[in-house]
């Protein structure tokens, strides 16, 4: 059973069923779409041009979920006032969206919203949780704004982790370790503030039950329904139960008091995870998003339920990979959360969003996780601690000032390259077989406003490294994580939108050798023939990068002649030519033959001096 809320207004299960029911694509002449981040809120208006649709327009203020205005329509009506004065439309009227379009041009016939603002939905796992066990559920909300930490009942732990004596010997906790890690663990849950627990263990383990009975006694505990404490007057978690079905009703009734709760198939291999993903979905819905003030005004000029902006990119990924058969990863870098997704032409998926790590709010995690080292690691000049530490301080509290100088803005794309990394980390930790991509796409402010392009393209290459033949891709608008909310109600106007206006900031068609890619030796020659007749060749040393000029609107045949041992996407050695001309791009045909993985000298001299280098090479 999927857990749903349980108590929801008419107009919400309207809303609902509305989300999933495209419009008659012609009675459409306009779409207004929010989107609300962390830090900024972005509103597009769409429309059609000629009998295409496309981006007519697009405002942006800051979000207003916090003091003093705690609205997020506040933000939303900004961002549209900046299109009317742009377009002298009106869209609103005493608070509301005019819908549908007015015959004079104003209104909007279609007005949807998805949203990252709110905070991540902050989730405990709790029972005889198992690495497995920790794992799949991990996989399960890596697609979502889901933050969890594992606790595993005392007497789970108790028997698995039992104290070394010596000689390979080990004796069982003592009732004193055993009290001390029920307190630990209650410090921990009144420290996480959790919203909701998962409950997994099947109870046929040495522990019996008693990992269950422990994690409801926690939850009690944590919420100060234990002893002479009063209880509170409601539920103050939602538990998801996925544990062993002949304990249900024992669990129900010992959380009762404290929690809400729903069962779903016990947790016991991949198969679960969807049931899983689908709860705590709708639960980050109800106890996030619903949360956020003026969430219920927003939901009144929706034409479909605002959704996660998650949410919205995953289902634009998967489209892409499907409608072009090939493999595309995006990138969303936020200023709270970074996400990275993964999607295969034959429908393989790999999400994650790295809630709390991010380049506005979240740049102090980024900081912790990271370590200063790494971070240094990217710069072209020293760096102290205190500098970095001052540095995350004043993005923390001003998010939206951007970097005034080279130094600061440098340091901001170190940042941006170690949040990128620590989240595509995770996706490779809970992917099984990593795809190569074709095609990256990437989005977010701090990408989408760069000075330069080559600054973006060196971001990508150096965080995602891929590997062979593939197309990097900018959205300077930042729509495409809008475009997947925008397919569930006007499909067509997704993708055209995507094709005419997303999509046409392609950086350059980029080729990256790999395998036995020494430094000094040349690894690759090219060729490249023009379309107007001309061609060129150049050989690329190991170690180093070069760009060949191949303009936007250009096309050109590219033959690849590898040296031994390296490879560019056929084998190690084999000579590749492609079947189709390639496209230009904003950069040029970027060859990126610095090795894979990528390893950055250790001495601070050569690698500041090679950072230097690479840069200019892409004309940063």
């Amino acid at each position: 059973m999927y857990m749903q809320p349980q108590q929801e207004r008419g107009q919400e299960q309207t809303q609902r069923q509305q989300q999933h029911t495209p419009i008659p694509q012609g009675s459409i002449n306009s779409l207004l779409v929010a989107d609300c981040g962390t830090v900024y809120t972005k509103v597009s208006l769409f429309g059609l041009v000629e009998g295409q649709y496309r981006l007519m327009a697009r405002g942006q203020a800051p979000t207003t979920v916090a003091p003093p205005q705690e609205d997020i329509t506040a933000g939303i009506m900004q961002a549209i006032q900046r299109i009317e004065a742009v377009t002298g439309r009106r869209f609103m009227k005493d608070g509301q969206i005019i819908t549908p379009e007015q015959e004079n041009g104003d209104g909007t016939d279609i007005f949807i919203a998805t949203i990252s603002a709110g905070g991540p939905l902050r989730m405990v796992i709790l029972g005889a949780v198992s690495k497995n066990l920790e794992e799949l559920a991990r996989q399960a909300v890596s697609g979502l704004y889901v933050e969890t930490e594992a606790l595993p009942a005392p007497s789970f732990l108790a028997v698995n982790e039992p104290v070394p004596v010596g000689g390979g010997q080990a004796r069982p906790w003592s009732a004193e370790r055993m009290n001390m890690e029920r307190e630990r663990q209650l410090a921990a849950m009144q420290e996480l503030q959790p919203h909701a627990a998962l409950i997994v263990g099947m109870a046929d383990g040495p522990s019996g039950p008693m990992p269950l009975r422990e994690a409801c006694e926690l939850l009690v505990n944590a919420a100060g329904g234990q002893g002479n404490s009063p209880r509170p007057s409601a539920p103050q978690y939602t538990v998801i139960y996925a544990g062993a079905p002949q304990y249900t009703e024992a669990t129900r009734n010992m959380v009762q008091s404290v929690a809400e709760m729903a069962r779903i198939e016990p947790l016991v291999s991949q198969a679960q995870l969807g049931a899983i993903s689908v709860a705590a979905a709708a639960l980050h819905e109800r106890v996030v998003l619903q949360r956020i003030p003026g969430y219920q005004r927003l939901l009144s000029w929706s034409s479909a339920a605002p959704v996660a902006t998650t949410t919205s990119l995953s289902s634009l990924v998967r489209f892409l990979a499907q409608h072009y058969a090939m493999n595309v990863t995006a990138v969303d870098l936020g200023g709270m959360t970074t996400t990275v997704m993964v999607a295969g032409e034959k429908g393989e998926f790999i999400p994650k969003v790295n809630a709390g790590v991010g380049i506005g709010p979240g740049i102090g995690a980024v900081l912790q996780l990271a370590g200063v080292q790494r971070l240094a690691r990217w710069l072209p000049f020293p760096v102290t601690e205190e500098e970095l530490r001052q540095f995350v301080l004043n993005q923390i509290v001003h998010p939206q000032v951007i970097p005034t100088s080279k130094r600061e803005l440098q340091i901001s794309h170190a940042f941006a390259r170690e949040a990128i990394i620590l989240t595509m980390e995770e996706a490779k930790r809970h992917a099984g077989e990593w795809l190569e991509s074709d095609l990256i796409l990437a989005t977010g402010a701090t990408l989408a406003h760069a000075p330069s392009y080559g600054q973006v393209a060196m971001i990508l290459l150096d965080t995602l490294q891929p590997r062979g033949v593939v197309s990097l891709v900018l959205d300077p608008a930042m729509l495409i994580t809008q475009l997947g909310a925008v397919a569930t109600v006007a499909p067509v106007t997704a993708v055209q939108v995507n094709e005419n206006d997303a999509v046409t900031h392609r950086l350059g068609t980029c080729v990256i050798p790999f395998g036995d890619v020494r430094p000094g030796q040349v690894v690759l020659r090219v060729e490249v023939e023009y379309n107007n007749g001309r061609s060129q060749q150049i050989e690329v040393v190991g170690g180093t990068m070069a760009v060949i000029p191949l303009q936007m609107n250009e096309q050109a045949l590219l033959s690849l002649f590898p040296a031994p041992g390296v490879d560019v996407g056929l084998g190690p050695g084999e000579r590749a030519r492609a079947a189709e001309e390639i496209d230009g791009g904003l950069l040029g045909l970027i060859i990126d033959a610095r090795g894979r993985p990528l390893v950055l000298p250790p001495n601070d001299s050569e690698r500041q001096l090679r950072l230097q280098q690479w840069a200019q090479a892409l004309g940063v």
